[in-house]
């Protein structure tokens, strides 16, 4: 009945704006989406808000550039319906989807299926669902279905919707430009070399320091292959419990091991028809290696507990801060896989080596902040860029952009006034840590809360951690704990940190610890230092 409801709509409907209105509805009610939305093609290049349920009523009209906005790029560019399964990804709704109790959380089911009308594209139409598993009852051809019911609709004369309308809205989004801002040799080379390699097949390995970027240049090899209308699965080697790596990456069959309670598909199936990017390659252990060289040279993968293999066809990307030919030589790493991705390898320079890249890079930092705080503009007064541009950087492009991002807060807490519609000027005094490599001197400097957890002793004035004494007993050079417990704890106290210099902010807290926002967030709940999200009743 409900797909009747859609189909009468555009008999009945007495024009475009009131037939896609009842298409949604009728789309809601066979769904558990929270939000849908039809987006309009304009003619220059832009998608604007046409008909909607669940946004903001402030929604209707909203114009957004694709450049500017991964997931909306990708959805034009697809050829049927695309789901967005990297929650690291930008939505390009954040702050208009509203689920009962106020914004919608991080973590949530997205959804796009681009509407053509005679091979052109015509617009978008989105669905969101704050369960992560809220879309999965619906099926690719019931979402064609109702696209092209969306798209019919958009071919009644209604003269231009609200998102084509004169003056309409653009909806800031990540700086546009360039994937890997920079105006260096080195970082022209590595345009280059990401055009000639992004529609091959050949595996990648990115290599260079922690913290160069080595992901914006897997996620730009995505973005400009064929594969961009489907998913790029990252996975953090080094995030994974050696015993779990084969089951991560691979999959596992319902009671392969203890805990296996139910069958798991792995990473390399979920990135089907798509890209994996493996970060820490180097941290794999040989088992799983085995495994791997399998997936590269025959497009198989062999699930925990299974006896048959299956078929599976990704891009890999790999990338490492560790000199694998050491790697090889020692006996850490497999010296066939090692060959089997070192096809064309991409060295990342650090950002000691490209100083003529920070201006753009401190420019792209400091709008990404100034919209999110309302500023019309950050600018740098020429004492404060010269000292970002000869500070030695030992964390990269990451860590300059937390340095950024600092300075732009303690300006904005130095003038004392709201930021909304106002150019804030980076002084000299505003950045007195860039690059220092010394982090306790500079948490210091910056005002920055000293957090005790639980049981925890201060460290006594002038003395490192590494310099603590050994409880009496402790054999010279014998750890006071076990490895996973004290990374725990570290880890635990980096984020308390994070929160408490934030006010809370998962998104501030997460740009002072170098990650995502929703990760940021999960990883705070998981430790205890804010409450769990309380289940949404419908």
């Amino acid at each position: 009945m409900t797909l009747l409801d859609a189909v009468l709509s555009l008999s009945e409907a007495p024009a475009r704006d009131e037939a896609l209105q009842r298409i949604l509805r009728a789309l809601a009610r066979a769904t558990a989406a929270d939000a849908l939305s039809v987006l309009t093609a304009a003619e220059d290049g832009s998608v604007g808000v046409a008909a909607q349920i669940g946004l903001s009523p402030a929604a209707l009209g909203l114009s957004f550039d694709p450049a500017e906005h991964p997931r909306l790029r990708r959805a034009t560019l697809a050829a049927g319906p695309i789901r967005f399964l990297d929650p690291s990804e930008p939505d390009p709704y954040s702050g208009w989807l509203l689920g009962s109790a106020g914004e919608i959380h991080p973590i949530h089911a997205c959804m796009a299926v681009p509407l053509r009308v005679q091979g052109r594209l015509a617009g978008l139409l989105t669905l969101d669902a704050c369960d992560p598993r809220g879309l999965r009852g619906l099926r690719d051809e019931d979402a064609r279905m109702f696209a092209g019911l969306c798209a019919g609709a958009l071919r009644l004369d209604a003269g231009p919707g609200p998102a084509l309308a004169a003056g309409a809205r653009r909806a800031a989004g990540p700086a546009s430009g360039s994937a890997l801002p920079g105006r260096s040799a080195a970082m022209r080379r590595i345009e280059r070399e990401i055009e000639v390699l992004a529609p091959l097949s050949v595996p990648v390995l990115v290599t260079g320091e922690t913290g160069v970027g080595k992901e914006l240049v897997a996620r730009a090899l995505h973005e400009r292959s064929p594969r961009a209308s489907r998913a790029l699965v990252i996975v953090n080697c080094a995030a994974i419990p050696a015993q779990l790596v084969e089951s991560e990456l691979f999959g596992h069959r319902k009671g392969a091991f203890t805990g296996a309670t139910a069958a798991r598909a792995g990473r390399f199936e979920a990135a089907h028809g798509g890209t994996i990017f493996l970060d820490e390659i180097g941290e794999l252990p040989l088992a799983a290696q085995a495994q791997l060289l399998r997936a590269l040279q025959e497009g198989e993968i062999q699930p925990v507990g299974e006896d048959r293999a299956r078929r599976v066809e990704a891009r890999v990307v790999a990338a490492t801060n560790r000199d694998l030919r050491r790697e090889v030589a020692e006996g850490r790493f497999r010296a066939d896989l090692f060959h089997r991705l070192w096809v064309y390898p991409i060295c990342v320079p650090p950002l000691r080596e490209r100083r003529e890249d920070i201006p753009a890079l401190c420019e792209r930092f400091a709008a990404e902040i100034a919209a999110e705080l309302g500023a019309a503009r950050v600018d740098f007064a020429e004492p404060a860029l010269r000292a970002l541009t000869q500070a030695g950087w030992p964390g990269n492009v990451r860590e300059l952009k937390n340095a950024v991002e600092r300075a732009v807060l303690r300006r904005r807490m130095a003038e004392g006034t709201g930021a909304a519609g106002r150019t804030l000027v980076l002084r000299r005094e505003d950045v007195d840590d860039a690059g220092d490599a010394d982090q306790h001197g500079a948490l210091a400097r910056a005002g920055a809360p000293r957090i005790e957890l639980p049981g925890e002793r201060p460290w006594p004035a002038g003395e490192l951690p590494g310099e603590r004494p050994w409880p009496a007993g402790a054999p010279p050079g014998a750890p006071t704990e076990p490895l996973v417990e004290a990374l725990e704890r570290a880890r635990r106290e980096a984020f308390a940190r994070a929160f408490r210099a934030a006010g809370g902010n998962a998104a501030m807290a997460g740009r002072l610890l170098g990650v995502s926002r929703s990760f940021a967030y999960k990883e705070a709940v998981r430790l205890g230092l804010i409450p769990a999200p309380e289940p949404r009743r419908r």
